[in-house]
């Protein structure tokens, strides 16, 4: 029993006897019971309304220390001391966050699960056009407006970043991620990357510069040389390196041309047209040139299903496929099977390009787009690749916003998929078989080096 209930049952006993005592002296037991009753009531009366007002507004004394109501009000003022630290302390780090994403270079929005601002740090303001004060409580939707970063915002997708122009100078790049925070919050961080924007613009430019400047000299390189191998009049000595000198300058022409289309493809980074391809015949077209550029005996097959259409640029998705599909060429060796598959998956589309050949290692996966990696340089030197060809494939796959997801087993082979979204499908029954720009033969980007992968790149939005 509580030392405080111990003190009102004594009190209550005391009463009671002085009342029944009271009531014996003046003939009336049960109106002294009476009297001692009201005595008590009285005195817990007096007792909860000090509690509640001091509870209400912490004006006067404590309740008295003694009894129920006192030992409540001292267990509630300690439990209100505790609260205040916490609060103190809780305001202390909250501080020192607001300071610190203030001080950080980094633009900061958190917003709620609708969407609408609860706080901006400066650099955000700052890169946004925002205001710190008046825009909190609105949808950050109405404030940034820009329609891919309202699709990206409602995608959710953590890693994903985008990418647009500041609302306040269109020569600045901004890179926006959105982080979980707390419960159903994100965090947007937004970032400033003019600078490297500019600098990689500044590389594509130096690249289809050189590139274009290399063209003429090597046209007259190589029409020289031409001469010089028809010549009946060249010293036999001669033949086996004005034949090398072609092979090599044919080589750089090739790389000098796959440079070029790769430039032009990184200098329109937005989606291609929207023209309705029958994938089908370019399947078609794929299997007869496979065929004709391989050297040994190997098995195709392939599984399309013809009621899918891609929408995007004919030549473009050749180009890229045809890669893929080249590539898995030189790397089966005889007796190999090679299966193209184009199928529906989900709301989107899938294309496949599966062979039996060597695969690859997994410490190689993490650098296969870059511009002339290399994973056997003997072998890709004998095959005369130009090391671009996964570039190609990767920047064409962004443009139509594709994923490439590619699988590898050493000894087993590889697996090629290019994941296209429900917006690049076409589900309908086409009337025509002949696919736009069929009729005109794609540009050649096939590039005998690239290799197989066991890694994926996804396009970003925006």
């Amino acid at each position: 029993m509580s030392s405080a209930l111990g003190f009102d049952l004594k009190r209550c006993a005391a009463v009671a006897s002085a009342s029944v005592l009271l009531g014996w002296v003046f003939g009336d037991v049960v109106l002294g019971l009476a009297l001692g009753l009201a005595v008590l009531l009285a005195q817990q009366l007096h007792g909860a309304w000090l509690l509640q007002r001091w509870m209400q507004n912490h004006e006067g004394a404590l309740p008295p220390r003694r009894g129920l109501f006192g030992d409540i009000g001292m267990h509630v003022d300690r439990a209100q001391r505790q609260a205040r630290k916490r609060k103190k302390r809780l305001t202390k780090v909250a501080a020192r966050f607001r300071q610190a994403a203030s001080a950080n270079p980094d633009g900061a929005i958190i917003i709620d699960g609708a969407d609408r601002i609860e706080w901006i740090n400066k650099a955000a303001a700052h890169f946004l056009g925002l205001r710190q004060a008046q825009d909190q409580g609105q949808l950050v939707v109405n404030l940034v407006r820009n329609p891919g970063f309202s699709t990206w915002l409602e995608a959710r997708n953590e890693d994903e970043p985008f990418e647009l122009d500041s609302p306040l100078n269109s020569a600045d790049r901004l890179l926006l991620r959105a982080l979980p925070y707390g419960d159903f919050k994100r965090m947007v961080i937004v970032r400033n990357i003019t600078r490297l924007h500019k600098l990689e613009q500044m590389r594509r430019d130096f690249v289809a510069n050189v590139s274009h400047e290399l063209r003429s000299p090597l046209t007259v390189v190589v029409g020289y040389l031409e001469g010089m191998g028809e010549d009946e009049h060249l010293p036999e000595r001669l033949h086996r390196p004005v034949q090398q000198m072609a092979r090599q300058t044919a080589r750089m022409t090739r790389i000098v041309e796959d440079l070029l289309r790769l430039s032009r493809i990184e200098s329109e980074p937005n989606a291609a047209v929207h023209s309705a391809i029958n994938m089908g015949d370019l399947v078609d077209s794929l299997l007869r040139d496979a065929q004709r550029i391989t050297a040994v005996e190997q098995v195709f097959e392939h599984n399309v299903d013809h009621a899918v259409l891609l929408l995007g640029d004919y030549n473009e998705v050749y180009s890229a496929l045809s890669n893929l599909l080249f590539n898995a060429v030189q790397y089966t060796p005889a007796g190999g099977r090679i299966e193209l598959n184009w199928l529906a998956d989900g709301g989107g589309a899938r294309f496949e390009v599966r062979d039996s050949g060597e695969g690859i290692e997994a410490h190689h996966l993490s650098r296969l787009t870059e511009r002339f990696y290399r994973v056997d340089k003997a072998r890709s030197q004998s095959i005369g690749g130009t090391g671009l060809g996964l570039a190609i494939v990767k920047h064409v796959l962004m443009r139509h916003e594709a994923h490439l997801r590619i699988s590898s087993e050493i000894g087993k082979g590889s697996l090629f998929a290019c994941e296209f979204p429900a917006s690049r499908v076409d589900c309908q029954p086409m009337q025509h078989d002949t696919p736009l720009d069929a009729t005109r033969a794609p540009e050649s980007v096939i590039d005998k080096d690239a290799a197989p992968t066991a890694i994926s790149f996804d396009a970003p939005r925006g």
